[in-house]
């Protein structure tokens, strides 16, 4: 066992004494070295450095030795300091750091970067008060660690430890290995190359085909997956309509190496032959990148592609499968998987991005699930991006087979976040009570009735459910500050004092807590 922050963690067992290891050696340790197996991790040492956020006037330090990084941030005249629990990523590109605090996982703004150092992590770059609370849900952890511990019902609480396994294991693409272990013949575990077309595709898209968002099937989540299932079968992948256009710019994210595979030429001609697995052996990190898949290239094409090859080279990768930088990941650049025979700019990667006016299912699920999950995702991403018109398209398709699914949570969060967005504040008050009856220890569907009864300008029932979300999960920094602005506005400065004491209490090394409470304490 070994200290992380707060969390005592069960440190797994070397590779070499994984129980795979026993009859395959070779591909256990191969795998080991991979960025999967690297995925998360206590931290490493790294160089120990500063960074100042010229937006928000922020100053960060890094401390890190081999036994404990510690971050701090410092703004206006308050600060606060970090133990990071956790390193996310294999830093083969960066590496995002986590922190816990009372249960709750959570983001730090500042991240390290290969060949870079120190730099705000996507999505902090334009925050004008960033701080170590963005929370880390089930659904960011699906792709970064071996299986995760969530506590039932809640945002981002985790049981002690939050994790079964850190880095992905052999399970992900393997499936259980207990038949296996006890009976270890050809059939008692699952191979993913013998695997049907769509259920083999499903393996390498669980983690590697994000779209614009993932919609659970009703009572699943994404982790429900196995390996040998089809992606559908648990929940559905919507992409932007102008992503599956080959002929389209289609700017290169983070994930997105499916997504640009099937808008190759390769792929598209091969009738569904050519998946990941042609050219990636999971067990194996290339010594020689160039080299190795030059060779994987050549088993499709031949050698006597090389003869009118208008200039042959040793290097395919390096001209039809560049690196470029990422539109959604600051300071990063991944391998464009589009396999163009004359490729784009690297420019067109990141400034050609087109925000998605209209979203397709991956593969439709069946039945009425291919309303409910696209009007879901039409929802979350149209709010996302304040698309009224996209969250209007995804309230309609969720009114039209709420009859399908009356006793679904999730419909009714998403009909009530509809109403919401359109204003009609007693409308959706009523959709999201109709929710809470269904989950009635959620403290998000306590936070959502609040924001519908404070847009109906019912600021008694807004504040009780809002004082209810914050009883179920002190964490839950929303509410605090909905709170803040309701007794600001009725100038019930003795509140704002009380909301601060406890925002502070559940928050204390939190900047605005901490300023936000110095100022009401001196009377301003």
């Amino acid at each position: 066992m070994f200290l992380c922050g707060m969390i005592l963690v069960p440190r797994p067992p070397a590779w070499a004494e994984h129980p795979c290891a026993k009859c395959h050696p070779k591909e256990v340790a191969g795998y080991a070295v991979t960025q999967m197996a690297r995925a998360l991790g206590p931290p490493k040492a790294r160089p120990p450095g500063k960074f100042f956020h010229a937006l928000s006037g922020t100053r960060f330090s890094i401390q890190s030795t081999p036994a404990r990084m510690v971050q701090r941030i410092e703004r206006r005249g308050a600060m606060g300091e970090y133990t990071v629990a956790y390193a996310l990523g294999s830093g083969s590109h960066a590496y995002a750091y986590l922190i816990e605090l009372d249960g709750h996982l959570f983001q730090s703004p500042i991240g390290y970067f290969a060949g870079r150092g120190w730099g705000m992590s996507p999505g902090y770059e334009s925050n004008r008060s960033p701080d170590f609370y963005r929370p880390v849900t089930r659904d960011c952890l699906f792709c970064h660690s071996g299986s995760a511990r969530p506590v039932e019902g809640t945002f981002n609480t985790y049981q002690n430890p939050p994790f079964e396994a850190e880095g992905i294991t052999c399970e992900r693409c393997h499936g259980p290995s207990e038949a296996h272990l006890q009976n270890p013949v050809p059939g008692s575990i699952i191979n993913p190359a013998n695997l049907p077309e769509r259920a083999r595709a499903s393996v390498c898209e669980q983690c590697h085909l994000a779209g614009e968002e993932r919609i659970p099937n009703p009572g699943k989540q994404l982790s429900d997956f196995r390996s040998g299932m089809e992606l559908e079968d648990v929940y559905a992948v919507y992409v932007s309509k102008v992503s599956r256009d080959p002929e389209g710019v289609n700017p290169l994210r983070v994930v997105s190496q499916v997504e640009q595979l099937a808008l190759s030429h390769c792929a598209r001609e091969s009738r569904g032959k050519l998946w990941c697995g042609t050219c990636h052996d999971p067990h194996v990190q290339p010594a020689n990148p160039k080299t190795y898949f030059r060779a994987r290239c050549l088993s499709c094409h031949g050698a006597a592609l090389l003869a009118k090859h208008s200039k042959p080279d040793f290097d395919c990768l390096g001209c039809h499968m560049p690196q470029r930088p990422v539109s959604d990941g600051a300071h990063t650049v991944f391998t464009d998987h589009r396999i163009a025979r004359r490729p784009a700019p690297a420019s067109a990667s990141v400034s050609s991005v087109e925000l998605p006016t209209e979203l397709v299912a991956w593969r439709e699920p069946a039945g009425a699930l291919a309303e409910r999950n696209r009007g879901l995702a039409e929802i979350k991403v149209g709010d996302r991006l304040e698309s009224f018109s996209m969250v209007n398209d995804g309230f309609k398709r969720l009114m039209a087979c709420w009859d399908k699914f009356p006793d679904d949570p999730a419909v009714l969060m998403g009909i009530g976040k509809g109403f919401l967005v359109a204003n009609d504040g007693a409308h959706a008050a009523q959709v999201f009570e109709l929710a809470i009856q269904k989950q009635p220890n959620v403290a998000l569907g306590y936070l959502y009735a609040g924001l519908a009864w404070r847009s109906a300008h019912d600021e008694t029932k807004a504040v009780g459910y809002l004082e209810r979300a914050v009883a179920l999960d002190p964490q839950m920094e929303q509410p605090y500050h909905v709170l803040l602005d309701i007794y600001s506005e009725a100038g019930n400065r003795e509140m704002v004092r009380r909301t601060f004491e406890r925002y502070h209490q559940a928050f204390p090394n939190k900047i605005d807590a901490q300023i936000g409470l110095r100022e009401t304490k001196g009377g301003l």
